[in-house]
């Protein structure tokens, strides 16, 4: 055997001896290092169950402003599974761990947790339900809300529902219910009755997001049953209700019964974001040619009437509402 090929085998992993609690505690510690610790996480993996006490303790240690070591250290124990690895993760759920701790800190841990979440949803036992239940309600945690989902955890709803009123984990929470499927639908039609106000009656925005959102995805869900509800919500006091309320009674009601909805579609068509005119004019030539009469007569006084609320069409809207009554022309059917 020549002298490259003895080295070789000295260095097999089947010729090394096998590392000790200390040796794996540093290598464990390794995954703090981001220049190699997606190798590594490798080398943990491959020591199997042997890793995981290792592994429970560093997920447990405190905060730190890069979370990326513990996330790791969250994925490792999820694939190695296994009793001991379930009831670390769980741990490392705890609520408790984000008391007293400082913003940057405290969005460190909720990467973490959120990691944990997504590994406690791989494992798949039923077990963690109640941790993850309480992850989201008392933290709004999205990764509780996702991993609840692939659980298809019904007594979660409640709480996807109002994670609809924070503006940075809207759309995850907006995903993760329409994951839920028609098992949402109730929930999001309870909460369009449910207001938080100021003082002197004025709602709070994250209230007026939250039923605007409940609008949408009632239409993404083609919710029917929901469309006598959606209805009330043209008359809203808040024109971001009202135009969500027009777009899902497009979406869930036959054509001939949504007419009421176009003031409130033209009124859309006054929005800044041209996303959102651009939704409005797709709701409207998809009601078909019976709305053309009341566009063009919108045009010609240049303004809505909408819940008893006069609104002006802008340059924008006009542009819009003429490309629609084109479209309409060119339709062959409603």
């Amino acid at each position: 055997m020549s002298r490259t090929e003895t080295m070789s085998a000295n260095l097999s992993p089947h010729n090394r001896p096998p590392l000790d609690d200390q040796a794996i505690e540093d290598l464990v510690r390794g995954l703090d290092n981001l220049y190699w610790n997606l190798q590594v996480q490798i080398d943990i993996l491959k020591l199997g169950e042997r890793a995981v006490p290792a592994l429970v303790r560093f997920l447990l240690s405190p905060p730190s402003q890069f979370p990326e070591g513990r996330v790791l250290a969250a994925e490792a124990l999820g694939h190695l599974g296994g009793e001991s690895a379930f009831h670390g993760l769980l741990k490392a759920l705890d609520p408790q761990r984000f008391e007293g701790l400082e913003p940057i800190l405290r969005l460190s841990e909720e990467d973490v947790q959120n990691a944990v979440a997504r590994q406690l949803a791989r494992i798949g036992d039923r077990r963690a339900v109640p941790v993850l239940l309480d992850a989201l309600r008392m933290l709004y945690l999205v990764g509780a809300a996702e991993a609840l989902v692939q659980f298809h955890e019904a007594e979660a709803l409640p709480w996807l529902v109002e994670g609809l009123e924070d503006a940075f984990k809207r759309n995850r929470f907006s995903q993760a219910i329409l994951d839920m499927g028609g098992t949402a639908i109730p929930s999001l039609i309870a909460t369009l009755e449910q207001r938080r106000m100021y003082y002197y009656d004025e709602e709070l925005l994250p209230s007026i997001e939250r039923r605007a959102e409940a609008l949408r995805l009632l239409g993404l869900l083609h919710a029917t049953q929901a469309a006598q509800r959606i209805r009330t919500a043209l008359c809203d006091q808040y024109e971001k209700v009202r135009t969500e309320a027009a777009l899902a009674l497009v979406a869930v009601e036959e054509r001939d019964l949504v007419l009421e909805a176009v003031p409130a579609l033209m009124a859309g068509l006054t929005d800044p974001d041209f996303l959102e005119r651009d939704r409005c004019s797709e709701a409207l030539v998809r009601i078909g040619q019976r709305c053309g009469p009341f566009i063009e007569q919108m045009l010609v006084h240049g303004c809505i009437n909408v819940a008893g609320e006069t609104v002006f069409l802008s340059v924008n809207a006009r542009t819009a509402a003429l490309g629609v009554l084109d479209r309409l022309k060119g339709r062959v059917t409603c």
